[in-house]
């Protein structure tokens, strides 16, 4: 606890200098905790500190603990979506012209609470005022101010201070994807299979659409203005963080990419974990060429067998792209694609297939399986080259969302310690791609081999 204490001390000194400091730690150490105690000892001092997280979902999962830490004030905010009372999935485009945000009864006097959020400050607003705007108003009242990192353009400028959670997020893209099916609807067609054409039916049905087609359509604009492309019957859209700003900040990650922090960037603090979780690499990828990529399906099956039967495994996840996943609901058509909340929903078949790329990328514990079972994430061709536009390296990407998932599986469940985390959780890296990447992995994982007969 004293450690803990000089730790935080130290982050706080360096802060106030204006140095940035990095935290590299394991998984289940503690990061956001110190994290907590950083910032409020911060706000305590006076100081205005923004906390940001890749997702709102997460933020909200986060907000419980921080007010266990008892802050002097805090808020945790979310975009105009959230708060809209006409439900226009894209506000901004109305709210120049909304008699909500025009009202007079707008003002930053509004009574509330120390500690708020935005699903409670929209509960105190009245009916005839934009709950969104008044959060606008009063975000330079608290003393800690939580926002997904999208939001953090309109909340830099209220602060002194910048506590990054889960920064290896800046180096992965953030996807959203869409059905065509839905999207054919909404176009008013029976298909669509190319991007470039549904820009244009948008763009052409736009015109003379209803209110709230109208917002659906300008949405689905919004939507490909990033970099799209379609596979398996999905539209999918994807962008970068761009975290730009100029205030000290506090940044924590247990999966830095290679060279992160960069030289000069700050001060750099990696807590190295006492014992590393058991993790197996596929020495050979055989099977994707000798019976095409479906050999991936059986394959899979294999391991999941394998992990049962060694190891007593009764819950195996597997983080799968889309491909994958169609060809897993022929292979195990009982798993699951929902991760089980406690024992009882561990479904009958033990196995739970979950996008690799979607919602339970960041923030989500999958704690009730025993083992994660990894095929390499590939990313869309065109999702590639964007990466590369960047000047960023797409299989470093992949495998920090590999490594990412992997610690889904790592938090303790009631009763558990982390020692017996380690004990029992097991990951696979289930494609012979990632023992190019072994020095990486081992920094994180007790690695062996995968046994060639399973």
């Amino acid at each position: 606890m004293d450690s803990r204490k000089a730790l935080v001390n130290e982050i706080v000194n360096e802060l106030k200098k204006g140095t940035n400091v990095a935290m590299i730690a394991p998984t289940g150490w503690g990061k956001t905790r110190l994290a907590f105690q950083v910032m409020v000892e911060l706000a305590n001092m006076g100081y205005k500190i923004a906390y940001a997280v890749p997702t709102l979902t997460l933020a909200v999962h986060k907000w419980e603990e921080l007010v266990s830490f008892s802050p002097p004030s805090a808020i945790l905010t979310a975009g105009a979506t959230q708060y809209c009372t006409y439900r226009w999935n894209y506000p901004q485009r109305h709210c120049s012209r909304c008699s909500l945000r025009k009202s007079d009864d707008i003002n930053a006097n509004i009574d509330v609470p120390k500690l708020v959020t935005y699903f409670e400050l929209n509960k105190l607003v009245s009916d005839n005022v934009c709950a969104y705007w008044v959060q606008e108003m009063i975000m330079n009242r608290f003393n800690i101010i939580i926002g997904h990192y999208r939001r953090l353009s309109k909340i830099l400028h209220h602060v002194h201070f910048l506590v990054a959670d889960e920064v290896q997020e800046r180096y992965l893209p953030f996807i959203e994807s869409k059905p065509l099916s839905e999207i054919a609807e909404l176009l008013g067609v029976d298909t669509v299979t190319d991007v470039s054409v549904i820009r244009e039916l948008a763009e052409e049905r736009l015109i003379e659409a209803d209110p709230l087609r109208e917002d659906e359509l300008y949405t689905l604009l919004q939507l490909l203005k990033k970099t799209c492309w379609i596979e398996d019957g999905v539209l999918y859209c994807m962008e970068l963080y761009d975290l730009t700003h100029n205030v000290p900040e506090f940044a924590i990650t247990a999966t830095p990419p290679p060279g992160w922090p960069p030289e000069g960037w700050g001060r750099k603090i990696v807590i190295e974990p006492r014992t590393k979780p058991k993790a197996y690499i596929e020495p050979s990828a055989d099977f994707y060429y000798k019976d095409g990529y479906s050999g991936i399906g059986l394959h899979l099956y294999m391991i999941i067998k394998w992990l049962k039967q060694k190891f007593g495994t009764k819950c195996v996840v597997i983080f799968a792209t889309s491909s994958v996943r169609n060809i897993l609901r022929w292979n195990l058509p009982q798993a699951s694609y929902e991760p089980p909340k406690d024992e009882t929903q561990i479904p009958p078949s033990g196995v739970v297939i979950v996008d690799a790329w979607g919602r339970l990328r960041v923030g989500v514990d999958i704690r009730y399986c025993d083992a994660a079972v990894l095929p390499w994430p590939a990313l869309h061709i065109t999702a590639r080259r964007r990466l590369k536009a960047e000047g960023k390296n797409p299989d470093i990407a992949e495998m920090i969302l590999s490594v990412q998932h992997a610690g889904r599986i790592m938090r303790p469940r009631p009763g558990e310690t982390y020692e017996d985390v380690l004990k029992r959780r097991i990951v696979v890296f289930a494609a012979a791609r990632f023992w190019r990447h072994k020095e990486y992995l081992t920094q994180y994982f007790d690695i062996e081999e995968l046994p060639t007969e399973l």
